[in-house]
C-alpha cells in the first residue's frame, strides 16, 4: 500500500528566512517555487522592457517600474517576485520599503527554460486571481509577448507590436517587438 506524501506548504514569512544563495524562491498558495539565476537574453529582456516602461511612466508621471528581486505579497501564502512589475499611483500606497503589499498594476514575467510552466500556469492563476490588471509573458525564444488579463482563457498573443494604455485619457507606450528582440538576442 502506498504511503500518503505530506508536502511542505509555506508562507510568505517564511521564504523570507531561506538562505540568500543566487536562487529565487517564491509561494504561490503554499507551494515553493525555486528558479536558478537567469541567462543573458534573460536579462537583456527585463533590462530593456524595464528601461521602456520607466521612460514611459517618467514622461506620463503615472507611477513607477521595479525589477526582481522585489517581493509581491499577494496573499499570506503567495510571495513571487515578477521580472518587472509597475506601481501605478492609484497603487502606490501598497509599496513599503521591503515589497508590494498587493497586486501591481503590471506584472511581467520572462520566461525561461525552468520558469515556463510556473509562469504560464501558477503565477498567471495568482496573478489573475488577485486582480493583477495585465500580465505579459515574454518568449525570447518566440520571439512574442502572451498578454493576459483577469478574465482571459486564452492570451492575445502579440508578435509585431505591443500597445499598453493603462489609462483611457492616456497615451499607449508602444513597444516595437521586433526590434527589442533583436537587441536581447545579440
Amino acid at each position: 500500500m502506498a504511503m500518503p506524501v505530506l508536502v511542505p506548504r509555506y508562507t510568505a514569512r517564511e521564504i523570507r528566512d531561506f538562505p540568500d544563495d543566487r536562487v529565487r524562491y517564491e509561494v504561490i498558495r503554499g507551494e515553493l517555487f525555486v528558479t536558478p539565476a537567469p541567462g543573458l537574453w534573460h536579462q537583456r529582456a527585463v533590462l530593456s522592457i524595464a528601461r521602456l516602461l520607466q521612460e514611459y511612466l517618467e514622461r506620463t508621471g503615472l507611477g513607477e517600474v521595479l525589477m526582481a528581486p522585489f517581493e509581491v505579497e499577494l496573499t499570506e501564502d503567495s510571495a513571487v517576485q515578477p521580472d518587472v512589475l509597475v506601481i501605478l499611483a492609484d497603487r502606490a500606497r501598497l509599496l513599503t520599503p521591503k515589497r508590494l503589499m498587493g497586486a501591481p498594476s503590471l506584472a511581467v514575467e520572462v520566461i525561461s527554460y525552468t520558469s515556463k510552466r510556473t509562469d504560464r500556469l501558477q503565477k498567471r492563476r495568482l496573478y489573475q486571481e488577485e486582480g493583477v490588471p495585465e500580465y505579459w509573458i515574454v518568449d525570447v525564444d518566440q520571439r512574442q509577448v502572451e498578454r493576459w488579463t483577469p478574465r482571459d482563457d486564452v492570451p492575445e498573443l502579440l508578435q509585431g507590436r505591443l500597445e499598453w494604455r493603462p489609462g483611457a485619457d492616456v497615451p499607449a507606450l508602444e513597444i516595437d517587438l521586433g526590434a527589442l528582440f533583436e537587441r536581447v538576442c545579440r
